[in-house]
Formats: C-alpha cells, structure tokens, sequence
C-alpha cells in the first residue's frame, strides 16, 4: 500500500492567530517584520491571516507598530518596570546608582590589593615547612664556616702572593683579548670595504693568506686562528 500523506498542519486564523502572535511578541520583547513573524511562527499562520491579525492587534492598542517606508515593524507594548517585592524605585535613582558604581569600584579595587597580598602570603613557606628550612640553613651556615675555619687553618702568606699573580694575570689576558677581538673586527671590515668579497669566509679561507691568520678548515666561521 502507498504510504499515508502527513496531515496538513492546521494554522491559525481569527482571534486564535491574534492571541499566537501577541504571545510570542510579548515573549521576545524585540520588534519584527511580518515575514520574521511567520518564519519564526513555523507557519503557524499564514501570512494573510497575520497581516489581519497584525492589523487587528494594532487598531486594539495591543502592540505597537511603526512604519520604515514599506517595511512596518510589529512589536508588543512596552512593559512598566516590575519591581521585586521589597524593593523601592528610589532605590535606582541616577544618584543612587552612580553611589552603587563608586561603591563597586572600591571593592575591585579592595579585591586586586588583597588578592596581591595573598599571592604574596602563598610563596611563603607554610608552618609545616619551617622546620625543615630551618635545619637545612643550618647545616648550610655550619658547612660554611668549617669551610671557612679550615681555609684559615691551612692559609700560607705565599698562597696569597700567587692568587694576586693569577688575579692580575687574568687582567692583562682579558684586556688583551678585547684589545685583538677590537683588532680583528676592524680588519675584517676594511677587508670587506676595500675588496668586497661576494663571501668573507671563503675569501679569507681558500682565497688570501693573510700575514697573521692561519686557515681553518671550518668555513662557517670568518676567520680560523689569528696570530699576533
């Protein structure tokens, strides 16, 4: 047997449509066009009908209408403010509310300052973790000064001369090798300036051997070995 065709949907006409289409009005509180009506009604209503319907909410004062050129916009009636039980309307006058806002401010400000404070309080060690950093800061001072009580226990006046030797030796190489590297970086710019090598490494590896340099088998590097 052919299957059974699907009951046409009965839409609504008369006052049924008039009462549909206010419901849904007042449940969206935001305005429409005739067709967004019908659309969102899933054709609850034809369109006919809901232009009389429409047409019949306004002229009893049940919606509200207003006019774009050709396009008239539908919407329910606006809603008196409802207050919660308890609650006055010189409550939310402009001054009151501007207070309220002030208010609000203070507290976000209160809340940052003591949220700062507790993050500090939380890198703290807590109370069960004193003891156990308190030992081990013990044990480290005591090493320390055994460190420190054997260095003077075993201490010779010549350790003294040597150690200024190597400090002033360490001098004279630092400051030599800044005084090379300022020597080395000028030459290779004149290089480059007066021969204008497509490629430096290469140039000074495999092209010119300069007095004072020594070629290195790494390419990547500008120069291999300079000796003074």
């Amino acid at each position: 047997m052919p299957p059974k065709k699907a009951a046409k949907q009965v839409q609504a006409r008369g006052s049924e449509a008039e009462d549909l289409i206010e419901e849904y009005l007042v449940s969206q509180y935001k305005p429409f066009a005739i067709n967004d009506i019908v659309q969102n009604l899933h054709n609850k209503v034809a369109k006919t009908a809901a232009v009389k319907a429409l047409e019949s909410l306004a002229s009893a004062g049940r919606i509200t209408t207003k006019s774009f050129g050709k396009i008239v916009i539908y919407a329910c009636n606006e809603k008196e403010l409802e207050l919660p039980d308890g609650v006055q309307e010189s409550e939310y006058r402009p001054e009151t509310l501007a207070q309220w806002r002030n208010e609000l401010a203070e507290v976000e400000k209160d809340n940052l300052q003591a949220q700062e404070v507790w993050q500090k309080v939380a890198r703290e060690p807590t109370n069960e973790e004193l003891p156990r950093l308190i030992k081990q800061n013990c044990q480290t001072a005591q090493q320390l000064r055994d460190k420190l009580s054997e260095l003077q226990t075993n201490w010779e006046p010549q350790d003294e001369v040597v150690v200024e030797r190597l400090m002033a030796v360490e001098a004279q190489v630092d400051k030599q090798l800044k005084l090379r590297a300022r020597l080395v970086k000028n030459l290779l710019a004149l290089i480059k300036d007066s021969v204008r090598p497509s490629n430096m490494a290469e140039f000074l590896v495999s092209t010119v051997e300069l007095p004072g340099f020594a070629a290195c088998s790494n390419t990547n590097s500008l120069i291999g070995r300079y000796r003074f």
